[in-house]
């Protein structure tokens, strides 16, 4: 805390935090914060009689806004920069970061389809006939009815049968066990 004298110097009714107790109440580092004062990201307002950091309230609600924005993934200068256009809306920023968010999402998607693609060749991520046994199982525990499977491989069928033949073959199913199966599906009434 702020020592009797520096109460006016800091404002904000007096109210200050050391560099280590903000950055507990921040859950971040000592260290963090002395580096966010070295790049004049977060500069204390003032200092006690010893010679201590003090933030005031003002700090803190700055240090907030840095948290939030450090946790939606935006580099410090870009913060440093939206904190100092004073009374300025960070949307365009923000907004550009959830266009690399939905860029990154694509790639992540592209390399998981590639993954996939890998252990389907090989054969490697076939779930196997014992497991597919016990997931009916469960189905028919959770009441679950054989007119239920029926009607959702049906509708998956209809909406994306190049992706229900993939599942039936992760599943386990030979070529010609779904043949078999899809002719069953269309056969019923």
């Amino acid at each position: 805390m702020a020592a009797r004298g520096d109460d006016e110097a800091l404002g904000d009714a007096g109210r200050a935090w050391t560099v280590g107790r903000l950055g507990a109440l921040a859950g971040l580092s000592r260290s963090t914060l002395l580096y966010y004062d070295s790049i004049g990201l977060l500069s204390p307002s003032g200092r006690s009689a010893s010679g201590y950091r003090l933030y005031t309230e003002s700090d803190r609600r700055r240090l907030e806004k840095i948290v939030a924005f450090r946790s939606i993934g935006l580099q410090l200068e870009l913060i440093r920069g939206l904190l100092d256009l004073e009374g300025a809306s960070p949307a365009g920023a923000l907004l550009k970061r959830v266009f690399e968010i939905n860029e990154g999402i694509g790639r992540l998607r592209e390399q998981q389809r590639a993954i996939l693609a890998l252990l389907e060749a090989d054969g490697s991520l076939k779930v196997g006939k014992a497991a597919l046994i016990a997931l009916a199982d469960l189905g028919k525990a959770a009441g679950v009815s054989e007119a239920n499977y029926e009607a959702l491989h049906a509708a998956f069928e209809e909406n994306s049968p190049a992706e229900h033949r993939r599942l039936l073959g992760l599943l386990g199913f030979t070529e010609l066990e779904i043949a078999e199966f899809l002719a069953q599906l269309d056969a019923r009434p």
